[in-house]
């Protein structure tokens, strides 16, 4: 995978953060640097001074919904991809999650499928593909 990608991680528990941060830096071979924070603010203010390819949510702030998370997300850095990452996530979250603006919805802890949306996304985007019609298709 070429790179390096800058993937920025939103995530309140230091420990699911540090575990999300050594996925992605273990799975990606040195091709994915990663900034963790630990608040929507300080993601916000991360967002504002330099550009990311992707957005790694936790959907528990407790400061902010998910939805209100992954709108003011999308507002500040509306070309950046949002992969949002919940304990449980039902089918029509899901479709709301994909209808605003978020790539996919992965569980947190599984993964596997964590590393498979991220690796796809980055590889989409590698090719020089449009990440957002790739979003709502799977949402289809």
């Amino acid at each position: 995978m070429p790179g390096p990608w800058e993937v920025l991680v939103i995530e309140h528990d230091e420990l699911d953060r540090e575990l999300v941060a050594e996925l992605l830096t273990v799975r990606g071979r040195g091709g994915v640097r990663v900034t963790q924070v630990r608040d929507l603010q300080s993601g916000l203010e991360a967002l504002g001074s330099r550009r990311f390819d992707l957005v790694m949510l936790d959907t528990k702030l407790p400061e902010a919904t998910a939805l209100h998370a992954l709108r003011a997300v999308g507002e500040k850095a509306p070309l950046t991809p949002i992969l949002p990452h919940p304990a449980y996530i039902s089918v029509q979250a899901r479709q709301t999650a994909r209808q605003r603006g978020a790539f996919d919805v992965v569980v947190r802890g599984d993964l596997n499928a964590m590393w498979a949306a991220v690796n796809k996304l980055l590889t989409l985007s590698t090719l020089g593909s449009d990440i957002r019609p790739a979003a709502r298709a799977v949402g289809q």
